[in-house]
């Protein structure tokens, strides 16, 4: 059984249906090694070039749902995808990537087996990808709905002035929203955080004190 087919058969339980085989193929025809990772706090997913004699690696965190796994590999796909061809030192997320991320990316949208909602969010999308998927809320907030169910709280879904605290123990107080982030205080030192409206979060109560 030749390698490709092989990477095929274990990247469908990670995939949507119908999109292991054209990324094998990818693997195929590109020197990249594919790890499956531990899950990370800091990112879903990463690229890195080792040196000249040894070929680079992208890796991917394995708890990630079927969606985001494609989008995040798609991403580190076209890191990879410009790193081959130029070899110099570009932006990370500049023009160049954004258009091997659009040339790398659109023909998986062809995919009958693909969500249409999911279509529709991600091809809007990749008309200017951002350096995180979780920048852009519209496709963060449709990624995070193929999670499996749990009970979890969204910073975004509570109102300004809520206290709500984190696994940690520390506990905030939620302002208003900057740009793209909320600026919230922690309670425990008084200093100021910002936060991802996809940031999950412990509900506790209003400044009042009711809960």
């Amino acid at each position: 059984m030749n390698k490709s087919k092989t990477l095929g058969q274990a990247l469908d339980k990670y995939l949507p249906h119908g999109c292991a085989g054209p990324v094998s193929e990818w693997f195929g025809q590109n020197h990249v090694i594919l790890r499956i990772s531990r899950s990370r706090r800091s990112k879903l997913g990463d690229f890195r070039n080792r040196g000249a004699m040894v070929p680079p690696v992208i890796s991917i965190n394995h708890d990630l749902n079927s969606y985001s796994f494609l989008v995040t590999l798609l991403h580190e796909m076209a890191h990879a995808d410009i790193f081959f061809k130029s070899r110099k030192r570009l932006l990370p997320h500049g023009n160049e990537w954004k258009a091997a991320y659009r040339r790398i990316a659109l023909p998986f949208l062809e995919n009958e087996n693909l969500d249409e909602t999911f279509v529709q969010v991600f091809g809007q999308y990749l008309n200017n990808p951002a350096a995180s998927s979780m920048a852009n809320q519209p496709l963060a907030t449709l990624l995070k709905s193929f999670d499996h169910p749990r009970d979890v709280t969204l910073i975004t879904e509570i109102p300004e002035n809520t206290h709500f605290s984190l696994p940690d123990g520390r506990v905030f107080v939620k302002g208003r929203k900057l740009r793209k982030r909320f600026r919230c205080e922690c309670l425990n030192n008084k200093r100021i955080y910002l936060f991802s409206p996809m940031a999950e979060i412990n509900p506790l109560g209003d400044l009042s004190g009711n809960i």
